[in-house]
């Protein structure tokens, strides 16, 4: 079943074999470089993504690390502490005074570094806890759009396989026309 397609192709249609030939080539040239683009465009909205989740991640190590560190000074100031008392409970010898004063001037000292760090910090705890809130909001948002975007390169895609097949139909049914 031969198509005839000269009545939708009348006034543009080209005279000989080879002028067809050409117009398909570059018919399937541009549909091959839109296809180009839209894998371009797919490729560079996902960096942005990438980039985020990365400054996420750091964002929680970094955190995370700030309050390990927090907490082994607490404790190791607990523990500081609690020998302290021990130390005084037990009644030690006047050379044990010496260290206890010692011990109290250390606890001191790493007291006041611990709020001087604290005062310093770039972020509180609740400023930094509501910065990961809002890149989780930012890094979800980001998510949905990637989604979308993949899914219209999808269909792109699907699109520029339909009219490649249907070039090639056209091809062939020329060709066919011309031999028949």
């Amino acid at each position: 079943m031969a198509l005839d397609i000269r009545p939708s192709l009348h006034a543009s249609a080209p005279e000989s074999l080879s002028e067809l030939r050409e117009m398909l080539g570059n018919l399937e040239a541009q549909l091959i470089s839109v296809y180009a683009e839209q894998e371009q465009a797919a490729l560079h909205a996902v960096a942005p993504d990438e980039t985020l989740s990365a400054l996420y991640e750091d964002k929680q190590r970094l955190s995370a690390r700030t309050i390990a560190e927090l907490r082994a000074s607490v404790d190791s100031m607990a523990a500081q502490l609690a020998d302290c008392y021990e130390t005084r409970e037990d009644n030690a010898a006047p050379s044990g005074s010496a260290e206890m004063h010692d011990m109290l001037g250390s606890l001191t000292a790493q007291l006041e570094a611990l709020y001087e760090e604290h005062s310093t910090a770039p972020y509180t705890i609740s400023e930094a806890v509501e910065m990961v809130r809002n890149l989780e909001a930012q890094v979800g948002a980001l998510l949905e759009e990637r989604d979308d975007l993949a899914e219209q390169v999808v269909r792109a895609s699907h699109d520029v396989q339909s009219a490649r097949r249907r070039a090639r139909e056209l091809v062939n049914a020329l060709v066919d026309q011309a031999f028949a």
